[in-house]
């Protein structure tokens, strides 16, 4: 399985991880990751949820700095790149510079505001990890496993620990069958599995604020869902019911006390944000969309834990913008304003420290 994917970004007609509840209004730049759901079916009789962001993870507590997020640059979704913006719109920045072969997508902020984790998809090749320095600079490879013929393994959808010592991410071996999740160290080395993931499909993982425990989007025959494991793979929850195949990426807020995700993803019915406790109580959705018409990409807890950034878009035929509101869904605010550019995949960072 080669072609451009990440978190949905794919050919012929991508879609990216983030942006997996807008992939209905194109065919998140990461139509690869429906093929990836293919094979794992096949293979492990897994349902994935794939595609925009990202995004997601557990936003690192602290004032309130930029949001980074991802820009398609052409309409197949196969090239794009990392910018940043203040919440007010103002200050935009490119961060990555890959030229016209590449995808940067799923950007992830370093607990203290100092850099960007993000994965990189080249034409037909494998996803693979990178971090950058907010100001674009020091650009370093995180995924350092070779690639053969017929034997790739793609890295995908990273998050912080919230020490900044170590990053979680989805590993997908189309060979071995494998999609689960993995940690190594923030420099790219000492690489483990978790426990428990594999048989779900494990994808989009975010650390608990504590660092013990981590959020992420499964599935089964049953459907989708999000789920909190330790890292040592012990006390597996489920913590949404089925009937919402919650997908997308949860995103963990920085006091512990809620979990964000998106429902009915990859599914022809609206989709929404809900907000649920770490142990599954005081279920509340937050969002409303018109019937048959996905409007909500990726999101992120803003670092004080007081608002929502994520991608939205105003209906059928238009792209999406980068968006901020409160956390029951009141105030909603257009921060970027650009209808003829796609953006999505946010993650609102800290203020450097």
């Amino acid at each position: 399985m080669r072609g451009p994917w990440p978190g949905r970004e794919g050919a012929p007609a991508p879609v990216p991880p983030e942006l997996w509840g807008e992939k209905r209004m194109t065919a998140i730049g990461e139509g690869r990751a429906t093929q990836r759901g293919l094979v794992i079916v096949v293979i492990a009789a897994t349902v994935l949820m794939l595609a925009s962001a990202p995004p997601a993870f557990a936003t690192a507590p602290g004032q309130n700095g930029r949001i980074a997020f991802r820009v398609y640059f052409n309409k197949a979704h196969t090239r794009g790149a990392i910018f940043t913006t203040r919440p007010d719109g103002t200050g935009l920045m490119q961060i990555t510079h890959g030229g016209k072969h590449l995808l940067d997508t799923a950007p992830r902020w370093s607990p203290d505001g100092k850099w960007i984790a993000f994965m990189q998809q080249a034409s037909g090749e494998p996803s693979r990890l990178f971090k950058v320095r907010a100001d674009g600079t020091h650009l370093t490879r995180l995924s350092h496993h070779p690639c053969v013929t017929g034997n790739c393994v793609e890295d995908l959808f990273p998050a912080w620990s919230p020490s900044g010592t170590h990053i979680v991410f989805t590993r997908f071996d189309d060979d071995a069958g494998l999609v689960a999740l993995f940690v190594m160290r923030a420099d790219g080395t000492h690489e483990r599995q978790v426990p428990g993931t594999a048989n779900l499909g494990g994808q989009f993982a975010r650390y608990s604020p504590d660092g013990k425990s981590l959020v992420f989007n499964g599935s089964t025959k049953q459907g989708a869902a999000v789920f909190t494991i330790r890292l040592d793979g012990t006390h597996l929850r489920r913590l949404t019911p089925w009937k919402l195949h919650a997908g997308s990426g949860p995103d963990w807020s920085p006091d512990g006390r809620w979990i964000a995700f998106e429902s009915h993803d990859e599914q022809d019915r609206p989709d929404n944000v809900y907000l649920v406790r770490p142990n599954g109580a005081d279920l509340r959705q937050i969002t409303t969309s018109p019937a048959h018409i996905h409007q909500w990409g990726g999101y992120s807890f803003s670092p004080d834990g007081t608002m929502i950034t994520v991608s939205h878009n105003l209906g059928l035929g238009t792209n999406p913008d980068i968006y901020v509101m409160n956390l029951d869904g009141s105030g909603l605010r257009d921060v970027t304003t650009t209808p003829r550019v796609w953006e999505s995949a946010p993650d609102w960072g800290p203020r450097p420290r």
